[in-house]
């Protein structure tokens, strides 16, 4: 995606760089369906074929951390190549492009704020699970990760993803939450197909 000056300066000499930022979306949205076919299809083996490997729990924790730290970040990417991006605060992109938390940056763009608002309390569920997964945040008297968990799978029960004592992000889980992300993505596309002068118009 072209930087602001060289935006200004293929303004002043009468270029359009709508084509280049439609190609920067249609680049990040593919790479962002591909990310979340990828763990959806992990998630998807047939039953009684188990993971190629089954890792100690706290590495599958992180790695499980990384995969929701990615889809985050990969949905910021996307949010940036719309074009909408220019909406948020000039200060915070840096804080986006290195943590994500993309349900923040959704809320401070009020051109994709209505299109997304519903779907705030499920990203901020899944943050609160990255957080934690990846270190960044410890598990407090009070908090209720399987609580975030159900909510970032919509409820869904997944037999590799609770322990009696243990709080485990499966192969299930990733799947789910993938998969929301993926619907995230098109919606993303298809706000941007109709967007109003100023945003990336995308064409088939």
């Amino acid at each position: 995606m072209p930087d602001r000056a060289g935006a200004l300066a293929a303004a002043a000499n009468g270029g359009d760089r709508a084509p280049a930022q439609a190609r920067a979306f249609a680049a990040a949205h593919a790479a962002m369906a591909a990310g979340c076919r990828f763990l959806i299809a992990r998630a998807d083996r047939p039953v009684g074929v188990p993971a190629i490997r089954q890792p100690h729990r706290g590495v599958a924790m992180r790695r499980a951390g990384n995969c929701l730290r990615e889809l985050d970040r990969m949905l910021v990417v996307l949010i940036d190549a719309s074009g909408h991006g220019d909406g948020a605060p000039p200060r915070v992109h840096g804080v986006y492009a290195r943590d994500g938390d993309a349900a923040h940056k959704l809320h401070r763009i009020a051109a994709l704020r209505r299109h997304f608002a519903h779907d705030a309390p499920r990203l901020r569920a899944i943050g609160r699970l990255r957080a934690m997964a990846c270190g960044d945040m410890a598990v407090e008297a009070g908090s209720r990760p399987q609580v975030d968990l159900a909510v970032a799978t919509r409820g869904l029960a997944h037999a590799d993803d609770t322990a009696v004592n243990a709080m485990v992000i499966g192969d299930a889980a990733l799947g789910a939450i993938a998969e929301f992300y993926l619907v995230l993505a098109d919606r993303m596309r298809a706000v941007c197909a109709g967007t109003p002068r100023g945003a990336v118009a995308l064409t088939d």
